[in-house]
């Protein structure tokens, strides 16, 4: 029988991964149409976007980057452990049912 937290656990894995991806897109596009317009105040601002994105410098952003590395580094720990307990977990049940089986079978002739 499956466990239920780790139905609810992929299960709302699933539901943020989606959730989050049409948010991210729905994001990108609303700026698209916004900087894709004509109007003369628009394209300064599309220029003044594309002018600072070319001078964005490493050095400014270094501690960001480095947040963003740690972040992913725990992310990964936690996926490890997540693993590791799902195997510890089949590895006692195994045990659970090796030493049912084992277990002389009393009352019965």
């Amino acid at each position: 029988m499956p466990d239920l937290f780790d139905f609810f656990r992929y299960s709302l894995a699933a539901v943020v991964t989606i959730y989050a991806t049409i948010i991210t897109i729905q994001s990108l596009w609303n700026w698209y149409l916004w900087l894709a317009g004509s109007d003369q105040y628009i394209s300064l601002i599309r220029r003044y976007v594309i002018v600072h994105g070319l001078r964005l410098r490493f050095r400014a952003f270094w501690g960001d980057v480095i947040i963003c590395l740690l972040l992913t580094i725990v992310c990964v720990l936690i996926w490890r452990a997540h693993g590791r307990v799902d195997q510890l977990k089949v590895a006692l049940d195994r045990l659970r049912q090796a030493d049912k089986n084992s277990l002389p079978q009393m009352g019965h002739r």
